[in-house]
Formats: C-alpha cells, structure tokens, sequence
C-alpha cells in the first residue's frame, strides 16, 4: 500500500542542499519533492520510478536491500536514509540470476523527477550534491567489496559494522550504537560468508569485548584494523592499454592499391580452387554411378545361378 506527501527540499535526510548558499537557501526555502511512502516487501523499482514519471528515488526513512544472486550465491547491499534507489543499466548480464529490491519496514521514499531537474536549473548546487550521495554510496560497497577479502570473518564482521555505522551509526558515551536488527545469514550474504560461521564471529567478537548485541542492534566498542602505513597499491599497468604481450603487433598501413591487387589474386585462386573442386566431385559421383551399374549387374547375375541351381533337372 502507498499513499503520497510532499518533504521540504531543505529537509535534511534528503542532503541535497548542502552546497547551497545563504540566499539560495532561503528562495529555495517554500520547494517541496513529492514523498510516498511504503510498506514492508518486495520493491519493483521499475515499474514505481516509470509510474511516477521518475529517475530515482531517495530513502528518507527505512531500510532496502539491493540483492544480486550467481548461481547460488547471493551478496546484498544495504541502502537507508540518504541513499538513492536507481534503476539498473538496460542490459544485464545473463550470469546474474536475480536482481531485485525488498524493503525491510515500512519507508518513506522522495520521489526524483521532473520537477528535481526543474529545481535543478534554478539552483545547479543540488546536482553536485545528488552526485556526492551516489559517490558515498559507491564509496561504501567499494569498502564492502574489500572487507570480502580479509583474510578472517570476525574481521570482517567488525569491519561491516563499523562501515554501516559511518553511515546509520550513532555516537553514545558507551560506544557507537548500530540501530540495525541484521540476521546472520543477511551479515553472512554481506561479507561472501555462510551463516554458521558467521555465528563463531559474532561470538567471538563478543567474547573479546568488541561489539556488545542489543535487542535492536549493536554497541561497538572497539575499532577495525587501523590501515597499514603503506597501503598496497595497485599500479597502472593493471588497467593500463598496453598490448598484451600475446597479442599481434599492428599491421603497418598499406597502399589501397595494393590491397586490392591482393584481394583480387585471392578471389582469382579460389575460383580456380572452386572449379578443381567440382571437376573431382563430378569425376568422384560419375565412378560412383559406373560402379552402381556393375553392382546391379553382379547381383542380376547371381539371382539368375541361384534360380537355375533351384530349378528341378528336365527328363
């Protein structure tokens, strides 16, 4: 079930005036977005963004998870308040099974559409900071995708919390509280772990006084890994556009005179290949036939003996 409102574009779980200036601010002050809000379940992106004539969708309140599924294996990502619901490319690729969208509470998403790109023109500001929430986002599931290759999966849990926590977290004078009720196989879904094992960690990370479980949620209490002093960078010769040592050299320019000669001389062999060819298949299907002939011959031959060695002797 949906039902519509309207939010202040100044609202500041939207995040998009942060690059506004004082007097723009204030002549932006009366602009609203069009807000629905919706309830628990699978969400069709879709077909919500072409119902209402929109090119994405911010989450002002809720929680959705984004889940892609290889083979049978599945990853999710998280999306909350401040993140942008957009629709995929027009091409997926095949090897990806499922894509899909699935809210975990009721939410309340603000509408993107013509009107954002008409407020867009009158103050330019709100599209540098609609591109900063899509960076943050691509920031977040670059961290998620290297915390997937930490070598232990209690790093890896502590590590994904205090990465959702940079973005839902709040700061107590116990510690930093994590209000998100997360399950292990969805933690587990998140960091290329099963569910089990996933289990020890937390465990674990609770025996070690590192995170404390609450019924809504987590208190962390000690910090990820520090970074090394001298991270480990990949150099540009990794997506660099040098030829592969396997591949052929370019082949130097030639005069369009002498391609052609060179194209008409092949045509010329394979049409003198093509006749060669269908001389002998000729010649081939003519023994072919004469050998039928002798073959029909011997056979009549040999009923003719068998019949007269059959037949009674006359007296």
């Amino acid at each position: 079930m949906a039902s519509r409102d309207r939010v202040q574009l100044l609202n500041a779980e939207l995040e998009l005036a942060r690059h506004l200036a004082p007097e723009e601010r204030a002549e932006l002050a009366a602009v609203t977005l069009p807000v629905i809000e919706l309830d628990q379940g699978p969400l069709e992106l879709d077909v919500l963004l072409r119902t209402h004539n929109a090119f994405a969708a911010g989450v002002l309140s809720g929680m959705a998870v984004h889940a892609l599924q290889i083979g049978e294996q599945s990853g999710i990502q998280l999306l909350g308040p401040g993140d942008l619901l957009i629709r995929g490319g027009a091409v997926c690729p095949p090897w990806l099974d499922r894509i899909d969208f699935r809210l975990v509470g009721p939410a309340r998403l603000v509408l993107l559409g013509d009107e954002f790109l008409a407020l867009a023109r009158r103050a330019p500001r709100v599209t540098s900071a609609l591109y900063e929430c899509v960076s943050e986002q691509l920031q977040r599931v670059t961290g998620q995708l290297v915390i997937c290759q930490l070598p232990r999966v209690d790093q890896r849990v502590l590590a994904l919390l205090w990465l959702l926590a940079e973005s839902w977290g709040q700061v107590t004078p116990g510690g930093v509280r994590l209000p998100l009720t997360l399950t292990h196989e969805t933690l587990g879904a998140m960091i290329g772990a099963r569910r089990p094992t996933v289990t020890l960690a937390l465990r674990k990370l609770a025996d070690e006084g590192s995170i404390v479980h609450q019924d809504s949620g987590w208190l962390l209490l000690q910090p990820p890994p520090e970074p090394a002093a001298t991270p480990k960078v990949l150099g540009p010769d990794v997506a660099g556009v040098s030829l592969s040592p396997w591949a052929l050299p370019p082949a130097p320019a030639q005069d369009p005179s002498i391609v052609y000669a060179g194209m008409a001389e092949t045509v010329r062999q394979l049409r003198e290949q093509h006749l060669h060819h269908r001389q002998q298949t000729r010649d081939q299907l003519r023994r072919v036939r004469t050998t039928r002939v002798r073959m029909n011959a011997s056979r009549q031959r040999i009923n003719q003996d068998t019949l007269r060695r059959r037949l009674p002797p006359s007296s």
